[in-house]
């Protein structure tokens, strides 16, 4: 029986074959995660992306993969037809507009973070509302702090990236940011800066699941999401045969 999956998979590459399908995917630059090489040299890559290859390549599904600001990503794909994004977070907000493939890649939490020389208190939410936090524009910790009663332009400032909230970060304009630690320690290469220079404090996002997912378009074709679906379950039963 658990060969079943497999055998649907080519099944599906078969009908695939008959009917080219177009894919266009689409994601941020998210260190290590998803991470867009500066000059192209090594293209698109990290430890997601890998996942995202790996489920796409053998289904012979042409795709392209474009890094784009956040929001832009995320309107894409709620806007057009045979659009994928990766990765996000399932939340309640965001399950109707999407065919969902879940996970791609564990749990990753996501912390306010701050230099240790500043002495604002980031351990919880309400001492956390008199400093200034540096976001990325309509991700979900955006989202999330504004659902808590934060304000942007207040005690939100908002950025097209997070390089530019890290560097606003570092030169003294805002208090703190909100990062996975693996993506700070990544992002810190690029400065005189380590994560021993910072301070960790309130996790964000503790009453979902945080699982990286990808997304298919709700207004994808029926072709499109069973291709998508077929092969994102042949990968899912290989992990699963490569993990007994």
């Amino acid at each position: 029986m658990k060969y079943l999956p497999v055998l649907f998979f080519f099944c599906m590459v078969l009908a695939v074959k008959a009917k080219p399908l177009t894919l266009e995917v689409v994601s941020e630059h998210w260190p290590p995660f998803i991470v867009q090489d500066a000059d192209d040299t090594f293209g698109i890559s990290g430890i997601v992306t890998k996942n995202i290859k790996a489920i796409l390549d053998p289904a012979n599904i042409d795709y392209t993969i474009s890094i784009y600001p956040w929001a832009r990503s995320y309107h894409l794909a709620i806007t057009k037809p045979n659009v994928l994004i990766y990765s996000l977070y399932k939340t309640k907000q965001r399950a109707p507009y999407f065919e969902w493939f879940c996970p791609i890649h564990k749990k990753t939490p996501v912390n306010v973070y701050k230099l240790k020389k500043n002495q604002t208190n980031i351990a919880t939410l309400p001492p956390l509302k008199e400093a200034i936090i540096g976001v990325l524009r309509d991700d979900n910790s955006h989202n999330y702090m504004l659902n808590k009663g934060f304000i942007t332009g207040d005690n939100l400032i908002v950025s097209a990236n997070e390089e530019i909230n890290i560097q606003r970060l570092l030169k003294g304009k805002i208090d703190a940011i909100i990062q996975s630690r693996e993506s700070l320690i990544f992002r810190l290469r690029a400065t005189d800066f380590t994560i021993d220079d910072f301070d960790v404090g309130y996790q964000l996002h503790q009453d979902m699941n945080t699982e990286h997912c990808m997304a298919l378009s709700k207004t994808s074709s029926p072709e499109m999401i069973s291709a998508v679906r077929a092969a994102f379950n042949f990968w899912r039963s290989q992990q699963s045969l490569n993990s007994d």
